[in-house]
């Protein structure tokens, strides 16, 4: 089945692209898609990419720090996070002392509450392109091991913080995910993203339209491509990034 990159476009016709060639004076001259989709032949096309990836395969990205070793063997699965954290003091109590698992136990308790495990537990959440690596909307997940299930109350305490910064290192997991196991936010959602990276592609100025989307289901280690991020950085310096997607189109 074919693969759709909305971040590079790659997978998506050529007939769509050259409809969307058709506009570009509106691209270059606007940098917000809600104007852009004003044009009603515009607003067509991208219900007509939507249609067209949905019946395909995406590409989402998932931004962690972890053990790449670990990934490559079990993929992405969804647990709950109580299970994620049990797993994490198995594993790593040894660098922390009593006081500090004390402390640790203790704010995830105050923090994991039932409203945050409903809004988590069980799910893989994605990008589909990346400008979280530029507006730093990824640094956080990047920067501090273990997911939100783990980090999010412990980041900023001091000895603690350091600790879970040095697990792990950051990495960008470009998974290939079926459109009809993702939940997002927004009606026509890969016809917009589509759409807003074809629109950065001509304006540099112009706001990557991207959004979240999470799944219930595992994602195979086979459908994952492990990227070291700190590779990554090191690419961008030398591309002189200026604006639009933060990494060339066609690197991720």
């Amino acid at each position: 089945m074919a693969i759709i990159n909305l971040n590079n476009l790659s997978g998506i016709p050529a007939n769509f692209l050259k409809e969307l060639k058709r506009h570009d004076r509106i691209f270059k001259e606007n940098i917000f898609i809600e104007t852009i989709l004003e044009d009603i032949s515009l607003l067509s096309l991208v219900k007509e990419i939507d249609a067209f990836c949905c019946n395909r395969l995406i590409v989402g990205f998932h931004y962690t720090r972890a053990i790449s070793d670990e990934i490559a063997i079990s993929g992405l699965s969804c647990r709950t996070g109580e299970e994620i954290r049990r797993a994490f003091i198995s594993k790593y109590s040894t660098i922390f002392t009593e006081n500090e698992l004390q402390q640790i136990k203790s704010e995830w308790k105050a923090h994991f509450d039932i409203q945050s495990q409903k809004s988590r537990d069980n799910l893989l959440f994605f990008n589909f392109t990346t400008c979280a690596l530029n507006n730093y909307g990824a640094e956080p997940l990047l920067s501090n091991f273990g997911g939100e299930q783990v980090y999010m109350p412990l980041q900023d305490l001091p000895g603690i913080g350091e600790k879970i910064k040095n697990i792990g290192i950051p990495l960008i997991l470009k998974c290939i995910l079926k459109p009809s196991d993702l939940k997002t936010f927004f009606e026509y959602p890969w016809g917009h993203i589509a759409v807003s990276s074809y629109h950065c592609r001509i304006n540099p100025e112009a706001i990557q339209f991207d959004q979240d989307g999470f799944q219930t289901v595992a994602v195979n280690p086979n459908d994952i491509e492990i990227i070291d991020y700190s590779k990554v950085q090191n690419q961008k310096f030398e591309l002189g990034y200026k604006g639009g997607t933060i990494l060339n189109l066609n690197t991720l």
